[in-house]
Formats: C-alpha cells, structure tokens, sequence
C-alpha cells in the first residue's frame, strides 16, 4: 500500500526516519495514515492547541483507538524533531497508556524462555542488563561491541555512553556474534554493519523486535501492549529499589530531564510502606513486619 502525504515541511523528515522506514509495510501505512490526518486537520501547526483540538476530535473513538493515535503521533514528533507538547494531565487517564514492567520473576521466565534462540537471548539480555532502547538495539554496528563493553548512541540527544557488561552478557551476545550472526552476515561483515541482522541479512527491523518480544510476552503471559520498552521500566525500577539515587539513574541512561527516573520506576506501595517503617522509631520491630506497637 502507498500513501501520499501532502507536501509539508515535516512530510520527507517523518518519511525518511527509521521509524518509518525499518516498518513493515502495513505499519508503515499506518504512521503515514495518521500523520496525514493530523497534518491535514491542524494545517501542519504542530502546537499545543493544535494537537488537543485533533485529540478531542477523536472522542468518539474507542479508548484503544485514541491511545493508538497518541502513541503514533508521539513517535512522529521525536522524528520530526519536535518536543511533545502533552503532559498525562491534559488527556483523559484512559488515553494516556499504561506503562506496562516486568516482575523479577516474569524477567528471569523470559531469559529462561530466549535462551533457545542466540539472537532473542543476546537482544533481551543486554536491554535487561544495560536499559537500552528498542531503536539504539536495532543502530548498534558491529564495532559498537568490543567485549565487555559496548557503545550506545542516544539518538535522542546523540550522546554517547560506554556501558562494561556483566560475564554472561558477554557470553550471550558471543554466543550470537559467533554463531547466528556468521550465518546469515551476507554483505554485512565490515565492523561498521549492523550488529544485529534478520533472517535475510539486513539491519533487524523495529517490526521483527516488535513482533519476537510480543511473541514472548504472550508465551509468559503479560497483556496485550507490553512492549520491549518495558525492559527499560524494568531495569529503572530495579536500581530505585536498589538504593541508586535518581541523579545516578539519570546518568546511566542518558536522560536530560531529572524527572525521568521517577517517571519509569514502578515502586510498589507496600514495599515502600514497609521500608518507611524501617525508619520509623514508633514501630519497635523496624522491619516493616509488624503494627504500631504502644511501649
């Protein structure tokens, strides 16, 4: 299918984004689709005012449809290079997704399923262990990895970090490079092509990400939208739990903004319950087991 956009300053930049571009045919129509709509009803003015008057236009619409379109537009500002305009407060709650995590033990059940398949193993093992985004995975290039460490470009703000990985990691993603990858390398053997390839040899697409991860999610059996950023939200969650500080979270994964760890933490309410009682010197216990006791 093909979808002409009309001319527009944002029309080619949104076109030849990799968002666009790695899609599947079928998803590729769709961000056009959409894109084209939104463009067409807010005469290209990508504006705050603009882009609530489009959403409640949408009102009609189920639930699902509206975060479908919310999720879509989001991705079409960061590839145009605009900041999204909308805070969760200036949409209905049921519009703005829930952002879905994995329980230690749902995280330890995925690894134990993708230990099958070196690609799948290598890909989960190093977003679980690092908190690497779903596009820098599909950008890394075969000299991004030098073991044990690996380059993350941040394509957000094109920042650069050096992450040291953990033994296993090291040996997972081996494991592939040496294995899988040699199978299939094709053209692709220079240190500068991808570090990880589809079936035919190319640059893995978001869509096959997409589809491995949700193959796995239904195998464990998480709900419907629980996407491969969840492993990011995972990962945060378990270094707020750990003690790490929000500034030391934020700079280990590269955000500008100090708010973002506590935007990806899901910090469970009885354990932060319990851990305030471990300070609090009216329960005598201290560990958070027992009641207020009267001494």
């Amino acid at each position: 299918m093909v979808v002409t956009l009309s001319p527009s300053r944002w029309y080619d930049v949104y076109l030849q984004s990799s968002r666009v571009r790695y899609a599947s045919p079928e998803t590729r129509y769709r961000y056009l689709w959409v894109v084209n709509s939104f463009l067409r009803y807010t005469d290209e003015n990508l504006d705050q005012e603009k882009l609530m008057e489009f959403m409640r236009s949408l009102e009609e619409h189920s639930t699902s449809y509206q975060r479908w379109i919310y999720q879509i537009l989001k991705g079409f500002y960061e590839e145009v290079g605009e900041k999204w305009p909308l805070h969760p407060r200036d949409l209905p709650p049921s519009v703005e997704p829930e952002r879905p995590y994995l329980e230690t033990d749902e995280a330890q059940q995925l690894m134990e399923l993708a230990k099958a398949n070196p690609l799948d193993y290598a890909i989960f093992r190093l977003v679980l262990v690092t908190g690497i985004r779903k596009r820098e995975v599909r950008d890394l290039n075969v000299s991004d990895y030098n073991p044990p460490r690996v380059i993350i470009r941040t394509r957000k703000h094109g920042e650069v970090r050096v992450r040291t990985l953990d033994v296993e990691t090291v040996e997972a993603l081996d494991a592939y490079v040496n294995g899988k990858r040699k199978w299939w390398s094709g053209k692709y053997r220079g240190r500068d092509a991808p570090l990880f390839l589809s079936s035919r040899g190319d640059r893995l697409p978001d869509s096959t990400l997409t589809k491995k991860f949700s193959t796995y999610m239904r195998m464990i059996g998480k709900p419907k939208g629980c996407g491969l950023h969840s492993l990011r939200r995972t990962v945060v969650t378990w270094e707020a739990e750990g003690k790490m500080t929000d500034m030391e979270i934020q700079k280990l994964h590269g955000w500008k903004s100090p708010m973002m760890p506590a935007i990806y933490a899901r910090l469970k309410p009885a354990r932060l319950e319990k851990e305030s009682y471990k300070v609090n010197p009216l329960i005598s216990k201290g560990d958070g087991e027992g009641h207020l006791e009267g001494k």
